[in-house]
């Protein structure tokens, strides 16, 4: 047990669904900060881009705020590892926000440094390309109309 403490304190060394009890612990308190230990690198990056872009995403704002949140509770219905991947699928049974109860969601996983890590990178860069697009779609539309006045 002692080492399986140790091992979640440096990010998550034991199952790959251990990681997502500690961010739970994480987001049910006021340190926000110490979930970036759970998260790739990669997916680190891309979040600190992601909140230059949208600012109110940080902290209690954020996505993974809503799945992590006091209160929720889910099922791991299936966790599968290979090799330094693993996909880790949950069915939250309890939670705060009602249309929560009954959702599947499926956390993807990297070993990264020795400790299971959330990977996020593929989700984040949709959605970065997609906010960059909407301010490009935003500020030729205030050039439109510009040039039509």
């Amino acid at each position: 047990m002692a080492a399986l403490a140790v091992a979640l304190a440096c990010g998550g060394g034991g199952k790959p669904s251990d990681v997502l009890k500690a961010m739970q612990k994480v987001y049910s308190s006021d340190t926000f900060e110490d979930a970036n230990k759970y998260y790739t690198k990669g997916t680190v990056e891309l979040l600190n881009e992601l909140n230059k872009l949208n600012p109110k995403s940080t902290g209690e704002q954020s996505l993974a705020d809503k799945k992590f949140v006091s209160g929720a509770k889910w099922d791991v219905i299936e966790e599968k590892i290979e090799g330094e991947s693993a996909q880790v699928k949950v069915r939250y049974v309890e939670h705060p926000v009602e249309n929560m109860k009954g959702f599947e969601h499926t956390y993807k996983m990297k070993r990264e440094d020795g400790a299971w890590k959330i990977d996020m990178e593929g989700e984040l860069k949709g959605s970065i390309s997609m906010m960059k697009n909407m301010g490009a779609l935003a500020g030729f539309a205030e050039r439109l109309k510009k040039t039509v006045k």
